[in-house]
């Protein structure tokens, strides 16, 4: 059985077990969960899909920009409303795919065959290269409403579920979870990586 660690705040120590498929984590602000989205990019070291889950305004986009940030990306990055998938450079020929399936049908039925239109498994293929033996290039695609393509999604990727506190509006939960050797490598990674920001004084 995989470890599991317990939810992460400003005030638990953080103590990772070496192996893990599932992390929760707490942040206060939109801010901080950008930190932790750098910290996810910065701790990419394979290309892999990471998809994300949550309710509008969860914090997904926010997540995004971190992970990019994270992968050296330099443009600002914003929802691909229109154009469904934007590409952005990162550093040493890194790459950030990212999908916005949020307008794609109104069942996960007919979202799946909307995204085949534009190539949806052909990007996903592109983020599964290294065990196809493919050059080591790192994509990393990052797919929002993610749910709506879920089996669409590879084997091995992280998952990423957002959702707001109550009585908290700024705050968001997020729970990680690993599928497959890679996601979980990574997820490890962030977990020794990532520190929460000092708490605002009163």
């Amino acid at each position: 059985m995989e470890a599991q660690a317990k939810p992460m705040n400003r005030d638990t120590p953080q103590r990772i077990p070496p192996n893990l498929d599932e992390l929760i984590l707490v942040t206060r602000s939109g801010e901080e969960t950008q930190v932790l989205g750098r910290a996810i990019g910065e701790a990419v070291q394979e290309s892999l899909v990471i998809a994300l889950q949550g309710d509008l305004g969860a914090g997904k986009t926010t997540l995004t920009q971190g992970i990019a940030a994270g992968l050296g990306v330099s443009h600002r990055v914003t929802s691909p409303t229109f154009t469904l998938v934007s590409e952005y450079p990162g550093r040493d020929g890194a790459r950030l795919l990212h999908v916005d399936s949020y307008r794609l049908g109104d069942s996960s039925q007919a979202a799946q065959r909307e995204a085949s239109t534009f190539g949806m498994e052909e990007i996903l293929e592109q983020a599964e290269a290294p065990a196809l033996g493919e050059p080591p290039a790192i994509t990393v695609v990052v797919i929002e409403w993610a749910e709506r393509l879920a089996e669409l999604l590879p084997p091995d990727h992280l998952a990423i579920h957002l959702e707001h506190l109550p009585d908290e509006p700024d705050s968001r939960r997020l729970r990680l979870v690993a599928h497959g050797p890679r996601s979980r490598a990574l997820l490890s990674r962030v977990a020794q990586a990532w520190t929460p920001q000092p708490a605002e004084p009163l």
